[in-house]
């Protein structure tokens, strides 16, 4: 398995940003310093990134979150504040977050050890789509609808919306494919707008369907 590859999946990072690690000189086969074009050994070479042994998992393993407000999705957070993985047992600590829910917003999380899923489900090339319902502080005027359907520019591009579905004078249900950082909610500030309530149901093929907030459900992806 080449080194770039292996990297990724052992520790969830694009094989870009493992590739790019590799050429910094982060990287080590058997003490000495990899170069991007090593293939690793499975059996016998050991790994490490930044001096830490770095390993393939033994198991895969893959849950869903019903997150809910108040935590950050992160494994750890150098300000002591809740995260994501407070919500997990102690033998589920070594699962990622797979993309981001911002610390207001509630819904689907998928955590897994599988570098490869990670990577098949954040990165922009495979066009996953993700499933929002959100709720409006004010009424939702059809000059939103018909934004949020054209596109908003951002700072990052021009952000917009797959689908929206009108659910009452408050509510959309939203689908997009992009993942900048707030989007939705920018999107609603730039049309006069706040989004007071959001949740993910749904991120590709898998749905958040009953699960109950803070409950985690083992999944295959």
């Amino acid at each position: 398995m080449k080194i770039n590859q292996y990297l990724s999946q052992a520790t969830g990072i694009s094989r870009r940003e493992a590739e790019s690690e590799v050429k910094k000189g982060n990287v080590t086969i058997n003490g000495k310093v990899a170069d991007f074009w090593q293939v690793v050994d499975l059996k016998k070479d050991i790994v490490k990134h930044n001096k830490k042994t770095v390993k393939l998992p033994e198991k895969e393993t893959t849950i869903i979150l019903n997150k809910p407000k108040g935590y950050l999705t992160v494994r750890k957070d150098p300000k002591g504040r809740k995260t994501v993985m407070n919500l997990l047992p102690k033998s589920l600590q070594d699962l990622k977050p797979v993309g981001r829910l911002d610390f207001n917003s509630e819904g689907l999380l998928i955590l897994t050890n599988a570098g490869q899923k990670i990577f098949e489900l954040t990165h922009p090339k495979f066009q996953k789509e993700k499933e929002y319902l959100l709720s409006f502080k004010d009424p939702i005027d059809e000059r939103l609808i018909t934004k949020f359907k054209r596109g908003i520019k951002l700072q990052e591009g021009i952000a917009k919306a797959d689908k929206v579905e009108k659910i009452d004078g408050n509510r959309l249900s939203v689908i997009i494919h992009q993942g900048y950082n707030r989007q939705l909610r920018r999107m609603a500030e730039a049309c006069n707008n706040k989004v007071v309530r959001l949740v993910r149901v749904r991120m590709g093929d898998v749905k958040l369907g009953n699960l109950k907030l803070g409950e985690i459900k083992s999944i295959t992806l």
